[in-house]
């Protein structure tokens, strides 16, 4: 195999590597926007229904209605879309740059280019094993990533009480 092809493929493995580690981000990333845009448009939602009442003018009704049936799909249609469905987790978004930066300047001497492929295979390792490292983390210990109120909840839930829900 020459050394190109070597080359492409360890690149290839490191692309495959970090979309992998980024993937848990993204979707929390993409889960945080659509709430954000879900409560935008709530906000609105909310506005033009008091614009309504307080208008009460059937020339305007008709305009807002139009409005509030969009708005109400908006709302409904981000809240049924699931983050981990998106086809740009399965991208790297700066894989041209990762590659002119890895295929620019390829020595030409074979210990040169044996030393850069095992320096990609190693950063390719790395963030494999960062990526389980965080999910063992994860995993034996739950509390660093809840947020204050399933804090609550769970320690509830421990003595046998339940928190009312608001």
């Amino acid at each position: 195999m020459s050394s190109n092809q070597q080359l492409l493929v360890v690149y290839k493995q490191l692309i495959r590597s970090l979309v992998k580690s980024n993937k848990r981000s993204k979707i929390a990333q993409i889960t945080e926007d659509n709430k954000k845009q879900v409560a935008l448009l709530t906000y609105r939602k909310f506005n033009l229904l008091r614009q309504q009442a307080s208008d009460q003018a059937s020339s305007n009704s008709s305009k807002h209605n139009g409005h509030l049936s969009e708005l109400t799909n908006e709302i409904e249609r981000l809240k049924a879309n699931d983050p981990a469905r998106s086809k740009a987790l399965h991208y790297y978004e700066n894989s041209s740059s990762l590659r002119e930066m890895i295929f620019q300047n390829f020595p030409g001497d074979a210990g040169s280019v044996n030393k850069r492929l095992q320096h990609l295979k190693d950063i390719s390792g790395f963030v494999k094993n960062q990526m389980e490292y965080e999910e063992l983390v994860e995993r034996y210990n739950p509390g660093l990533k809840m947020d204050q109120e399933e804090k609550v909840k769970r320690t509830a839930a421990r003595v046998g009480l339940q928190v009312p829900d608001l």
